[in-house]
């Protein structure tokens, strides 16, 4: 029998309906800081978290989030992307990304981090990892190029990993025409970093860890270049963004904090020294609603073989209900032969339909 797992997003298991609940009460907040300290807010993108900025080729900003859409569910805990063409005071709506040709049984990418290149285009670097539990896969760092924004070339291979490791939730920056890679050890509160440099962005080599800055500190957010300088914006479990400067001697030192809410910043500096800041942050709750501590990560349990049997008998009575295009691309990047669906026979090596199916495979 075909084995449907429930990271297709063919069933959602029944943990995983409340956890969609808890993620809906994550927002990304967007403010600007002024060169003399002056925060405002000016931006919240609801059902939203771990966000980036980066200045596009054209002048634009772009930021990418995980989304957490509770009307879009194949869209769920995927990256989308929002532009802004007045320096961040405003965005557009969130757009999914696309970015065919993953390897098959990966889940969608998380933790993006954007990176601008010498060309105008743009890297992306975000955790990849195969099914959905890091128990039994070890994620690692990934990366795509895209030129606007919303479709990116994945780019085949690891760019930071380690053996029984997991690299998750890195910042990249380019200074002195090097890239900089780091990634915070777990657990994140109080620990060090996974350091690691390049000469194309591409391919990493591990530096000497980074050390604890403090016991409430997390290499948890962004790199910034600035004036050839390198800033780290981190994440603090009291309050407030922490930050460090790299110094010319490879030390880090502790920098001006920013009074802003929230966990994990992505950080663009404007031309005037205006800061662009965007963090993940708690929701408002109902007064009626008690929040459930959650990870924006929850792990769903597997379904059952008598529920993925029901959902299946479901789908056959009505098969529009499932993308089966997506269904066989999943497959597409490894795979070699033929998926037959209710409605077309797609070729595995890139999902192509290429007949009409008479019955289903189940």
């Amino acid at each position: 029998a075909l084995q449907i797992p429930a990271w297709l997003g063919l069933l959602q298991p029944a943990n995983q309906i409340a956890a969609n609940s808890d993620r809906g009460n994550q927002e990304v907040l967007v403010h600007r800081v002024s060169p003399s300290g002056e925060t405002t807010l000016v931006a919240e993108v609801p059902r939203s978290a771990v966000p980036t900025i980066c200045r596009m080729g054209d002048g634009s900003l772009i930021m990418a989030h995980q989304w957490f859409p509770d009307d879009v569910p194949d869209m769920f805990d995927h990256i989308a992307v929002r532009f802004s063409t007045d320096n961040g005071r405003t965005w557009t709506d969130s757009t999914p990304i696309e970015m065919p040709g993953l390897p098959a049984r990966t889940r969608f990418p998380f933790d993006p981090t954007i990176v601008g290149l010498p060309d105008g285009k743009m890297r992306m670097y975000f955790t990849l990892m195969q099914g959905t539990d890091p128990r039994q896969s070890t994620p690692t760092i990934g990366s795509a190029i895209s030129t606007n924004g919303i479709n990116w070339t994945y780019e085949r291979g690891d760019r930071f990993a380690l053996p029984d490791k997991a690299i998750m939730n890195c910042a990249v920056a380019s200074i002195s025409g090097k890239y900089k890679l780091l990634a915070p050890m777990q657990p994140a509160i109080g620990a060090g970093a996974y350091w690691a440099s390049s000469p194309d962005g591409l391919v990493f080599s591990r530096n000497e860890n980074l050390p604890a800055m403090s016991a409430t500190s997390q290499w948890l957010g962004c790199l910034l270049e600035t004036e050839g300088l390198l800033r780290f914006y981190g994440t603090s479990s009291t309050s407030g963004i922490w930050t460090a400067d790299l110094g010319a001697d490879g030390e880090w030192d502790l920098g001006p904090s920013l009074d802003v809410p929230g966990s994990d910043p992505g950080v663009i500096r404007l031309d005037d020294g205006t800061l662009v800041v965007v963090t993940t942050h708690a929701a408002s709750q109902d007064s009626n609603t008690t929040p459930r501590e959650t990870s924006p990560r929850d792990t769903p349990q597997p379904n059952t073989r008598e529920q993925i049997d029901n959902h299946l008998e479901s789908l056959l009575e009505s098969s529009d209900k499932l993308d089966w295009n997506r269904f066989a691309n999943t497959f597409a990047p490894t795979a070699t032969g033929f998926l037959s669906t209710p409605a077309t026979v797609h070729r595995l090596e890139n999902g192509t339909a290429v007949a009409n199916a008479f019955k289903s495979s189940f």
